[in-house]
């Protein structure tokens, strides 16, 4: 008798989704682009979304005065670190009023070292359609938005590794 194997594979989409959920992270699912925007880091030099093309980014939209926001930095440097030598980049966007300085004294004293972008006219919560902080975007290497997070998260969760892993694979 004939032996018959049958595979059962989830396809990527399915893994994708089943990620994201485990997250409760809101896939986007027309993956539309990004919108573009250009910003100053905390050290005065400008970073442009569209130059991120190629690796995977996590958008982050925070404040010195959210507290969920600052619960979810520690881990937020975590996987910043684990992953800055690879194609992925933990970004935030600091909506703080009061401009740079606070944010300076913030992160300096938090010893964090993501990229920190400064957006005090909060311009870039109108192009992404955010309405409370912390919210993250997961922009994919092609520079489509691929989910949406709101609140804080435990960004050390071995779902979110599993995740930026797939991301990363992603062709």
């Amino acid at each position: 008798m004939p032996l018959i194997l049958v595979c059962l594979c989830i396809p990527a989409e399915g893994k994708e989704y089943d990620l994201f959920q485990k997250m409760n992270i809101l896939p986007i699912k027309d993956k539309k682009n990004a919108p573009n925007f250009s910003l100053a880091s905390l050290d005065g030099r400008r970073v442009d979304l569209r130059h991120l093309k190629g690796k995977v980014v996590f958008l982050n939209f925070w404040a010195t005065w959210c507290g969920p926001c600052k619960e979810e930095m520690p881990s937020m440097e975590a996987l910043h670190q684990q992953y800055k030598d690879k194609d992925f980049v933990f970004l935030t966007i600091s909506v703080d009023y009061g401009g740079v300085n606070p944010v300076k004294e913030f992160i300096g004293k938090k010893r964090y070292t993501f990229p920190v972008l400064i957006d005090p006219k909060g311009e870039t919560l109108d192009l992404f359609e955010v309405k409370g902080i912390p919210m993250t975007f997961v922009i994919d290497k092609k520079g489509r938005l691929r989910g949406k997070a709101s609140g804080s998260r435990d960004w050390r969760s071995p779902e979110i590794i599993s995740l930026v892993n797939f991301l990363l694979e992603e062709k």
